[in-house]
């Protein structure tokens, strides 16, 4: 993406969308709440240093080829890339979850809806989405054995 202006246009419209709703597609069914007493965070670290952040890697990857399918994306990728390639998005990831840190930003700016994905997160992030794109996220979510559902934050 070339023009300065839009940068900073996509820049602004994801500071006040990471202050709209959240919902999250997880590996989990529903949040796990506090007293639950189980090992949610052995099961994190496991999931994040062993070979299975592959197979979540490939998961979150095809959520976010899906919808690319569905909406025009830009991304936050060392700068902002408007209608990325499928092989960008994987790299980007890729690279997210070999280094252990980052994070990145998929922006539906016709929507006004945001997609995160963060390294630490076993889960993808989508901020103030329609409720047409919630049905479509439930969809995409079940076709790569993941759920979708909204926190009690």
């Amino acid at each position: 993406m070339k023009e300065d202006n839009q940068v900073q246009i996509y820049d602004n419209l994801v500071e006040e969308l990471l202050e709209k709703p959240c919902y999250v597609i997880d590996f989990l069914p529903e949040q796990v709440k506090p007293e639950a007493g189980g090992q949610f965070f052995d099961v994190e670290y496991y999931l994040l240093n062993s070979d299975k952040r592959f197979s979540l890697k490939d998961k979150f990857v095809n959520v976010i080829l899906k919808l690319m399918c569905y909406y025009h994306v830009s991304i936050q990728w060392k700068g902002w890339i408007d209608s990325p390639s499928p092989q960008t998005v994987e790299e980007a990831i890729s690279t997210i979850m070999d280094n252990h840190s980052g994070w990145l930003n998929v922006l539906l700016p016709k929507e006004n809806a945001l997609v995160v994905f963060e390294w630490d997160c076993l889960n993808l992030s989508i901020y103030n989405p329609s409720e047409k794109i919630q049905l479509l996220m439930q969809k995409i979510s079940a076709s790569e054995g993941l759920s979708f559902w909204k926190p009690d934050r």
